[in-house]
Parts: C-alpha cells; structure tokens; sequence
C-alpha cells in the first residue's frame, strides 16, 4: 500500500497538478482548440492526440518506475523559452505559437520535476502532443489555395485523359454542362494532417530502422494528395452522368470519409510491407536505471511548487510584456484626398461581411480615374493592433487567387520615393500580373507602417515581435494599387503610371499614419 502511495505522490500527483494549472492558466488561448477540433475537418484528429500520448506513457510505465525522479535545472531554462514564446506569439498574433509555448512550458515542469532520464524516456509521447494544434495561420491560408489549385489541375488533367471535357478557372471546374468549386475543405488537408500524424506514430512508436521511419513518413503526403485527386476526379466522373449533386451533400461527405479509409488501407499494406523488409533498428539505448536510490521527496515537492508557481505567474509576465496599447491613426482615412496626381476619385464600399472577416479598423477604397488613362483602384486598410484572434493583415497573394484569378507573375520591385521618407527613399512593393478570363491587372501591394515599409509577410511578422517588444507597437496598413491593363498593352505600358501613383499614395498615406 505504502509503494502505491508513493507511486501516486511521486510520479503523478505532480505531473496532474501541473497539467491542471497549466490549462487553467492558460485557458484563455487553449479554449478554442477543442471547437477547431470538432467544427474544423482539417484538425479533427486532434481530439485523439492526449489519449495517444497518455497510451504511449503508460505503455513506458515500468520502465518509468526504475527512474528517480530528480530536478533538473535546465528544466527552468525551457521554462523561461516558453514564456518567451508566449510572449512573441502574442506580439506576432499567431495562436499556434502560443499554445506551442504552452506545451512547451509543461514539457519544461515535467523536465525541471523528473530529470533528464525521464524526459528522455518519454520524449516520443511528449513531443507527439504538438501535433494536436491547428497549423499557424500564416501557414495553414500558404497552403489551402496552392493544395486546392493542385487538386483541380490534376483532376482536369485526369478527367482530360478519360475522355471527359474540362477545364479549369483559378479553383473552378467547369465540365460544360455544371460547373463544381474545389473549395478549402477540399483542399486535401483533412487527410494529408491525420495521415501524416498516423505515419509518424507509427514510425516512432515502435523500433524500427531509421530508412523505413522515414519512408512512412514522407509517404503519407503524396498518398493523400493523390487520393484526394482522385475523389474530386471521381465526382466530376459521377456528376457527368447523375448532375452536379453529387458533389454536394451526403456523397461529398461520404466520399470523404470513404477516400480517408482507402488511404489508411494503402498506407496500413505500405507499413506491413517495410516491416518484411530487411533493416534492423538500432538498439535504443535506455536510460540507466537508478531505482535503488533514495527519493528526495523534501526537494521533489519543492521543485513541484516551484513548477506550479512559474505557471501561475507565467500569465502575469505575458500580460505586462506581450500586450500592447492600440495606436490611433493621426488623420481619419475617410479624408484621404479625392484629387490625387491629377486623378479624380470616387469612394467604394467594402461588403460588411468580407470587412468583417478583414478584421481591421478602418480602410478606405476610393477608384482615380483621369482622361486618356487607365483607371486606378487604392485601398488600404489600418490596424491599430494586430492580434491572435484574426484580425491581422492578410496578403493579397492568398485573396486573388480566391477570387478565380491566376497569377502570371510575382515580383519585388523597389521604387525611388522622397527622400524625407521613413523608410529612406525606397518603397518596395509586390508587383503582381493576374489574369481572368482573358481579363488582365497590374497589382502592386506592400505593408506599411511604424516608420517601416514591407514586402514578405515572414519581415512583417518578425518586425511585429520586435517592435512590440521594443517600441510597444504593432501596428500597420496594407496598401494595394491597381490598374487594368488593355489586351494589346505589355506591363511596360502600365507600370510607369502605376510606379507613379503607389509612390504618391504611400508618401500621402505616411501623413495619416502615427
């Protein structure tokens, strides 16, 4: 009875406490993990990671049990990254960094309570848990739209090849008699994420030859990609001969599921098969046992407070250091001038929804146009701050493609401007070629803001931690111009006008903001 007790006092009454505080702490950014993983069908396999990992530990329990336990101090330093990770998560506005931190700040306990040996021993299980949180955003909206495209060029390829005509436009197939949309949800990540997270438990929860670890792995994207093809293929198949309402409806979700287990069947055979194959795994080598040894429960209660007091507070330094006070724009947008390099100007109106999902705080759209020239649309939108919960900046290059059109070409490009400017006589920009239906634009976009001028969203997410830890600031504008380019004009026709216009409009917006 006493061995029980101890066994409860010394290996799990900590190890619960610490889990506890760490949710309770931390609930604020760990709550809507479990609405994700039950309304969002690209991380559902989430919800079966903890009891995974808690399966995988306890299957280590005797192993466990020749352990003593004994506090580590580099525990503390892991610890301290965590929190330094929450802190640029909030200040970068990504919800993925910080509740890796918070994974992170409980590894870091369970280090500086148990002892290296420990972690070690459970490392597989402990890192596995960071596979049940959504992509970052920034992330996840880079891959949907190129998964999606992939999907529906592929697809027309095959159905092009079967004798059925199709083709495609940005994420529409058109099969001439219905047209049926690739949207995000068959993007193909709801079964690349569960089949990569299979393959790797797989591959790391049982010996096994570090070549065949890694074929399983690197398997599983390909697999799921190429059974995703052939579910939108198959659909557009059915839909020639039954209408397009197959593609809607119980049979899309039927097929979902049903295209989810043919990947599981091929993937089970593929692991059978590496497992035949010659290829002895390396010996692990085990920590050494030291169960003989006294247990210092004096000093392994006071590494457990300890613990608990780091995460307790852990709130509190994020609170002072990771937020940051909203920086009001010195002129209202709505006053942005409508004469403009000898352009007249006309206000447009964003739809409320799609404002909504912007998530900014204010944005004017206003459309030049002047006599013998092409018309230009500019439209900026200003944040105040940017945050986890969505409202931060957007790139274009995700939105336009969305909206069917296809992008030729994709270049930076840097523009002389005033030498009075913040960001020393140079503003550079994205320019972008889009193309629909024939129909095409010359797009130049940017961010701007705290006295600094972007083109690469990576730049723009670093500079927001910095500024926000150093000047106590993140916010920003992003600016787009475009212009509509005639089907006989070349770029060349169009970019010294519009080179002209984004110059006066950045120098112009410099004075409305702080």
């Amino acid at each position: 009875m006493k061995e029980n007790k101890d066994i409860f006092k010394v290996w799990m009454l900590p190890a619960v406490a610490v889990f506890i505080v760490v949710v309770w702490t931390f609930w604020a950014s760990l709550s809507g993990l479990y609405d994700q993983w039950m309304n969002n069908d690209d991380y559902s396999h989430g919800l079966l990671i903890l009891p995974i990992s808690l399966f995988l530990i306890w299957e280590k329990r005797k192993e466990l049990l020749s352990l003593t336990p004994k506090m580590d101090w580099r525990g503390l330093l892991v610890m301290t990254v965590a929190i330094c990770l929450y802190i640029a998560g909030e200040l970068g506005a990504e919800l993925f960094t910080i509740r890796a931190s918070v994974i992170t700040l409980f590894i870091g306990a369970m280090w500086w309570i148990y002892g290296y040996p420990v972690i070690r021993l459970l490392a597989f299980p402990l890192l596995l848990l960071y596979f049940m949180l959504p992509l970052p955003g920034f992330v996840h909206r880079n891959l949907t739209f190129p998964l999606q495209i992939i999907a529906s060029t592929v697809s027309v390829e095959i159905l092009n090849t079967l004798g059925f005509l199709a083709y495609r436009e940005g994420n529409i197939i058109d099969m001439g008699f219905s047209q049926f949309q690739v949207v995000e949800a068959c993007n193909g990540l709801r079964f690349i994420l569960p089949l990569l997270v299979l393959g790797v438990i797989f591959a790391f929860s049982r010996p096994m030859a570090w070549w065949k670890r890694i074929v399983l792995v690197a398997i599983t994207v390909p697999l799921a990609l190429g059974t995703n093809v052939v579910r939108i293929a198959g659909t557009g198949i059915l839909a020639n001969y039954f209408g397009s309402e197959v593609a809607q409806g119980f049979f899309h979700d039927f097929s979902g599921w049903a295209v989810f287990m043919v990947c599981f069947i091929i993937f089970v055979i593929i692991a059978v098969i590496l497992s035949r194959l010659p290829g002895k795994p390396r010996e692990r080598i085990r920590p050494k046992t030291d169960s003989t040894m006294p247990i210092n429960l004096k000093r392994h209660l006071t590494a457990t407070v300890v613990a608990l007091a780091i995460c307790f507070v852990s709130p509190m330094v994020v609170g002072v250091l990771g937020n940051v006070s909203p920086m009001a724009l010195k002129k209202d947008l709505n006053t942005f001038p409508l004469e403009l390099g000898g352009r007249t100007g006309e206000k447009a109106r964003m739809d409320a929804e799609m404002w909504e999902r912007v998530g900014g705080q204010e944005y004017t759209i206003i459309d030049y146009r002047q006599a013998g020239k092409s018309p230009i649309n500019f439209y900026t939108a200003y944040y105040e701050y940017q945050k986890k919960a969505g409202d931060f900046i957007h790139s274009p290059r995700l939105c336009l493609p969305g909206a069917g059109w296809h992008i030729q070409s994709n270049r930076v490009r840097t523009l002389k401007t005033n030498e009075n400017t913040a960001y020393g006589g140079r503003l550079k920009i994205n320019e972008l070629v889009i193309e629909k239906s024939g129909y095409r634009q010359l797009v130049y976009f940017w961010y701007q803001g705290r006295d600094r001028n972007f083109t690469s969203e990576w730049a723009a997410k670093f500079y927001m931690v910095w500024d926000g830890i150093f000047r106590r600031r993140t916010d920003g504008a992003l600016v787009r111009v475009i212009a509509p380019m005639a089907s006989k004009e070349q770029v060349d026709d169009v970019r010294g006008e519009l080179d002209r216009f984004a110059v006066l409009t950045s120098q112009t917006l410099d004075e409305y903001l702080p």
